[in-house]
């Protein structure tokens, strides 16, 4: 059992085949996107709002800041949306409007409210946060969990959890290039040691050990 997981391209490639079905295949893929591209925690999956992402315009930002008030140690920071990665959230975006989510009397944001959340359910709300216990002011992204949960249960893909998006965009930039400096101020992580347990070699999967190890190893011939 892989005690980290982490999502190769093909395997993320198989999470957008394998979700996009209607009606919210759209959604699905933006979502997927949104978690392994901006690498955004649950909880700010969940609180992402259009106006945070797109201008008055109705044009996507390039370079945009996720306040503090959604980030999820109060710290604000830039994400980007380059243009390979645009059109998922193009087409998302598009289905909303054709049927009429949110809708402004406004013509800014595409006629859509700024305030509304970008990622809606499986019932067009949002993705409420959950008190993480009676009397407690802490709340928990159990909706967005699960449904991250369900994305990857439709596929094949073993030993992955909400949590491997996220430290799938944190390996793939430190991977690319990106230095500690720069990967603290794109996933608000500033602990060195937290960035190390998640950028070191992925540990691999119990029977590929077993089936790798000493597999030059051959029987000795008889004299």
């Amino acid at each position: 059992m892989a005690v980290e997981k982490l999502f190769t391209e093909q395997e993320l490639q198989l999470l957008l085949d394998m979700n996009a079905a209607p009606p919210h295949g759209q959604r699905n893929a933006a979502l997927i996107i949104g978690a392994v591209y901006w690498g955004l925690t649950p909880s700010e999956l969940s609180l992402l709002q259009l106006q945070h992402v797109m201008a008055q315009s109705g044009e996507f930002y390039r370079i945009w800041t996720l306040p503090e008030s959604v980030s999820y140690n109060g710290e604000a920071r830039e994400l980007h949306t380059e243009d390979h990665v645009l059109p998922f959230f193009e087409a998302y975006m598009e289905s909303r409007v054709d049927r009429r989510l949110f809708r402004s009397n406004k013509s800014w944001y595409r006629h859509s409210d700024p305030e509304s959340y970008f990622f809606l359910n499986d019932r067009d709300k949002e993705f409420s946060l959950s008190l993480r216990s009676k009397g407690s002011s802490d709340r928990q992204p159990v909706s967005m969990n699960s449904k991250l949960k369900q994305l990857i249960a439709k596929t094949s893909i073993q030993g992955a959890k909400p949590s491997s998006f996220r430290d799938t965009f944190i390996k793939n930039m430190y991977e690319a290039g990106c230095g500690y400096k720069d990967l603290m101020a794109v996933s608000g992580i500033k602990g060195k040691e937290t960035l190390d347990r998640k950028i070191r070699p992925r540990e691999r999967e119990l029977e590929k050990i077993f089936r790798d190890l000493f597999n030059k190893v051959r029987v000795p011939k008889s004299n």
